[in-house]
């Protein structure tokens, strides 16, 4: 089996949980730091024994020690960033959401195609066991009729915890941060909707602290997914169906999930995830490599572009827009 080399863009936050999962997942290599700041890259490459440290993505974009490079930065510069790898002949995974808006991501995915490499948005809930098993039983039958999908991350936060999270330039706000997620889990078990209504309180800095979504369905199901910086609630996801419902705990990075059915008994289903919960989507991407695919067919750009054109929809509603969208 090839071992796949990877690189890191961003040596922050979300990096090290990506770094730990790589060396935890057979058949992948960590060997590449590249950061703006020479002290933060060294820093990381020292926690992590990384061998090389660039101090500029166009230096690991020429680099042949590098086949894969995931993308950890804030969301405004996922384009350009993840932009300078593929048109460097490497295969790339970039943190959610993929672009800021549909038209940067379709954009992005016709450089990955022009340049025969893998793109693939870093969407960990879709590859998540405990997840695909609860999709796997809502589509069985077993709770009956799917009727309803309810999905909340939130939590709060401060600018001065996450300064990121509240700045326009930086497409802050809850619904890129953590609302799509639960629009992906919506997704998953019903599909594409046919309306979508929203609400959002709305920060002083101009990012959404605290938005509520109501999506209808063809088949007349209802999905409730909620997404907040400023508000603290529950992140459980649950999906109703006319016989009974399942819970997963944390939905995002769900290892469980508890069955109702009935009068019965609730069963409890584990389903542990490798590690830190990267593993799988990583392991995903190395075998579509080795396979020279360029997209994933579990979680294919097509995906990506569909929830980010109702986020796109989302935003006009509650009246978010962030500086520099065209770029």
């Amino acid at each position: 089996m090839k071992t796949i080399r990877w690189g890191i863009a961003g040596p922050g936050f979300i990096a090290h949980k990506f770094a730990r999962a790589v060396q935890n997942t057979e058949g992948a290599e960590l060997v590449a730091v590249a950061s703006s700041s020479q002290a933060r890259g060294a820093a990381f490459a020292e926690a992590f024994s990384i061998d090389h440290v660039f101090t500029s993505y166009e230096q690991m974009a020429a680099s042949d020690l590098v086949d894969a490079v995931y993308v950890a930065l804030p969301h405004s510069f996922h384009k350009s960033c993840a932009g300078i790898f593929l048109r460097g002949k490497k295969h790339v995974l970039c943190e959610k959401p993929v672009c800021v808006n549909a038209v940067q991501a379709t954009a992005l995915w016709r450089t990955a195609e022009e340049n025969g490499v893998f793109l693939m948005e870093a969407m960990w809930t879709r590859f998540l066991p405990a997840v695909q098993e609860a999709c796997r039983i809502a589509a069985s039958g077993e709770i009956g009729e799917v009727l309803g999908v309810r999905a909340d991350f939130c939590y709060a936060s401060t600018p001065e915890e996450e300064a990121k999270l509240f700045e326009p330039k930086l497409a802050g706000g809850s619904l890129l941060d953590v609302g799509v997620y639960g629009l992906h889990f919506a997704d998953m078990v019903l599909g594409e909707p046919k309306s979508i209504t929203a609400s959002a309180q709305m920060l002083p800095q101009g990012v959404d602290g605290h938005t509520n979504l109501l999506l209808q369905y063809e088949s007349g199901a209802i999905a409730s997914v909620s997404s907040a910086i400023a508000v603290q609630k529950p992140e459980d996801g649950y999906i109703y169906g006319s016989k009974g419902y399942i819970h997963l705990p944390c939905f995002y990075g769900a290892q469980e999930l508890v069955v109702h059915v009935g009068t019965d008994a609730p069963r409890h289903i584990s389903k542990p995830s490798v590690g830190d919960g990267f593993e799988e989507e990583i392991m995903e991407v190395c075998a579509c490599i080795r396979a020279g695919k360029l997209q994933s067919e579990i979680h294919p750009m097509s995906q990506s572009i569909k929830i980010l054109k109702q986020m796109d929809a989302i935003r006009a509603k509650i009246g978010l827009n962030y500086p520099l969208e065209g770029e």
